[in-house]
C-alpha cells in the first residue's frame, strides 16, 4: 500500500507558531550545558563528565542549611563566566559575600554579573521576566542565540515570601500563610519556564528542604508546594556530611602539603543525591569536599567515584593504584592522583570515550555507604580534631 504524503503536521505547526509566538514546538535535548565546575557533579547531573547544568531548563538544589547549596552555585558562576555566560543572581538570603565570590574567581564586573535583592516571589518573577525578555530581544538580532548565553540564579526560593504574606506582616496580621507562597511560586514557574526554554538560559534555583510529616519513612523534599517538586528538570538533594580520613590526603594537597590545625574551619562536606532527573539515572549519590578558601575543586570526589565504579583499580601493592581506561606503566597513590597529573590524563580519556558511549556509572547505595563507614570507623569528628597539627 502506497504511503500518503500529507502536509497536515507542517501546516498545523505553522498556524500554532504564528498564533503563539513563545511556544516551544520541538522535542530537543538541551543545546548546551554549563559545567558545575566539578567532574563528578557534572556526571551526577547529566550522565556525562563534560556536561553539567542543562540550558533551557530549571535545576533545583535543595536541602539542609549550610550544606553547600550557595557554594555550588558560586562555583557554577566561575565556569559560566569563563565560557562566556552573562550571569544574573537574584538573592533573597545574602548567602555569599562579594569577597568570597572574588576569592574563588568570580568576575564582579557589572557587565558580567548582575545581582538583585528580592523579598517576594512576585519580585523574583518580575526580575526574571525582564531579564529573559531582554535576552530574547538581544538574541533575535544574532545569527545564533548561543552567542548570548545567560545563567540565571535564584538563591533562594526558601526565603522568598508572597506579597500577601508581606502585606499581612506589615499590617500586623499574624495569621498563618494559607498557601499564598505556593500559589505565587506556581504562577512564577508558569510565567518563566517557557521563557527559560526559548532563551536557552541555564537556570539554578536553591531551596530549603523539609522532612515529610505523617509518614512512616519520611524523606526530605523541597519546600514551597508541589510545583517545586514537579517543575525542575533536575533536583539535587543536599545534606551535610562529616570529614573523613580519606579526605585528609586531598586536603593536604590543596593546602600545599600541610593540613591546617582547625579541621572544622576548612570547609564542608556536601552529601549530594540526584533526587530527580529527566536526563540520566536518578538517586546517584556523592560526597564532595568544598574548602572555604578555594570553592569546589574540579577533581574533588573523583578518585572515589572512579574507584567505586571500577575505573581505578588496586594492583598488588597496598595503597597503589592504576586504571582500566588507560593503564599507566607506573602505579600512583591517592595523593599523586591529582598532584602528578593522573587525574587530568584519565579525565581526558573519559571525556573522549563518553562521546562514543556515555558511562552508566552507578554509585553505591546509602545502606552500603553507611555499612562501610561503620566498619571503617573512619569518620572524624570535627569538634575533637581542632588540635590536629600541621
Amino acid at each position: 500500500m502506497a504511503k500518503v504524503k500529507s502536509k497536515l503536521f507542517a501546516n498545523i505547526k505553522k498556524k500554532i507558531v504564528k498564533k503563539h509566538e513563545d511556544i516551544i514546538i520541538d522535542l530537543e535535548e538541551p543545546a548546551t550545558w554549563a559545567s558545575s565546575g566539578n567532574f563528578v557533579l557534572n556526571h551526577i547531573l547529566s550522565g556525562q563528565f563534560a556536561k553539567g547544568y542543562p540550558a533551557g531548563r530549571i535545576t533545583q538544589l535543595f536541602g539542609d542549611s549550610g550544606s553547600g547549596k550557595s557554594f555550588l552555585t558560586a562555583r557554577a558562576i566561575v565556569d559560566a563566566q569563563k565560557d562566556g555566560y552573562w550571569v544574573v543572581v537574584i538573592d533573597s538570603e545574602q548567602a555569599v559575600s562579594q569577597d568570597y565570590l572574588q576569592s574563588i574567581g568570580v568576575i564582579l564586573d557589572e557587565e558580567k554579573l548582575m545581582t538583585f535583592q528580592a523579598t517576594t516571589v512576585e519580585q523574583a518573577q518580575d526580575i526574571m521576566i525582564e531579564v529573559l525578555d531582554g535576552v530574547k530581544e538581544e538574541q533575535a538580532g544574532l545569527a545564533n542565540k548561543s552567542d548570548m548565553k545567560i545563567m540565571l540564579i535564584v538563591d533562594s526560593l526558601g526565603l522568598l515570601a508572597s506579597t500577601k504574606a508581606i502585606e499581612n506582616a506589615e499590617a500586623n496580621h499574624h495569621a498563618a500563610d494559607m498557601g499564598t507562597k505556593a500559589k505565587a511560586l506556581t504562577k512564577m514557574f508558569t510565567a518563566v519556564t517557557q521563557k527559560i526554554g526559548k532563551t536557552d538560559a541555564v537556570c539554578l534555583m536553591t531551596n530549603h528542604g523539609a522532612m515529610e510529616i505523617g509518614v512512616m519513612f519520611p524523606v526530605m523534599k523541597p519546600k514551597g508546594g508541589q510545583s517545586c517538586e514537579y517543575v525542575p528538570s533536575i533536583s539535587l538533594r543536599i545534606t551535610k556530611g562529616k570529614l573523613q580520613e580519606k579526605h585528609l590526603e586531598e586536603l593536604a594537597y590543596l593546602y600545599g602539603g600541610t593540613i591546617p590545625k582547625h579541621l572544622n574551619s576548612l570547609g564542608i562536606i556536601a552529601r549530594i543525591e540526584l533526587y530527580k532527573s529527566r536526563f540520566t539515572r536518578p538517586f546517584r549519590k556523592v560526597q564532595l569536599m568544598i574548602p572555604y578558601d578555594f570553592g569546589l575543586p574540579e577533581y574533588a570526589g573523583l578518585f572515589d567515584y572512579l574507584k567505586d565504579n571500577g575505573v581505578i583499580t588496586a594492583p598488588t601493592r597496598q595503597g597503589w593504584y592504576n586504571t582500566t581506561i588507560c593503564p599507566f606503566d607506573k602505579d600512583f597513590t591517592r595523593k599523586k592522583f591529582i598532584e602528578d597529573g593522573y587525574a587530568e590524563k584519565i579525565m581526558n580519556v573519559l571525556i573522549k570515550e563518553e562521546k562514543k558511549k556515555p558511562f552508566d556509572f552507578i554509585m553505591k547505595s546509602a545502606d552500603e555507604i553507611a555499612k562501610e563507614q561503620a566498619e571503617n570507623a573512619g569518620t572524624i569528628s570535627e569538634e575533637i580534631n581542632d588540635s590536629v597539627e600541621d
